[in-house]
């Protein structure tokens, strides 16, 4: 899937297929860590299950608590990069959108990798389902869904 966006230089593609790995252990700290690389994650950061199915692990130190979260049905994350792609062999479909730009200014945006959830970490306590703000950001999803259906049904009730 291509999503057009309002610059003509900007392409973003996300594919869902078998060329897209399917990621099942991510993780949304509390932190920003100011580092972009390898690391060897599987050493220094175990997640331990608890009985009551949420999690406990350390990161620099520090006791983190998580809860895993399941994307709204239909959805799908992704994981993405930004690059600079060349032009030269270009898409006739785009020839026209982007006429004038520079090879090397074309930015793209590209999936690495999807995901259905995720493990949401806090410092102090387990995220709770009712006041994280990631975890109740996930509702507006459900909301915005609501919003924008074809009320022909709710119509046909309301007239009658």
């Amino acid at each position: 899937m291509t999503i057009a966006t309002t610059s003509a230089r900007d392409q973003i593609n996300l594919k869902s297929d078998s060329e897209t790995p399917v990621i099942d252990c991510l993780h949304l700290l509390p932190c920003a860590v100011k580092y972009s690389g390898p690391a060897n994650t599987s050493t220094y950061f175990l997640p331990q299950q608890q009985a009551d199915l949420t999690y406990e692990a350390s990161f620099r130190g520090r006791q983190l608590h998580g809860r895993k979260v399941r994307l709204p049905e239909n959805y799908t994350g992704h994981i993405v990069v930004d690059s600079v792609a060349s032009n030269e062999a270009s898409d006739s479909a785009f020839e026209s959108e982007t006429p004038d730009i520079p090879a090397a200014e074309q930015r793209v945006i590209l999936s690495a990798g999807q995901f259905d959830s995720l493990t949401v970490w806090e410092h102090d306590r387990v995220p709770a389902e009712d006041d994280d703000e990631f975890i109740t950001s996930l509702e507006w999803v459900t909301v915005a869904a609501s919003i924008h259906a074809d009320c022909a049904d709710s119509c046909d009730e309301i007239s009658a």
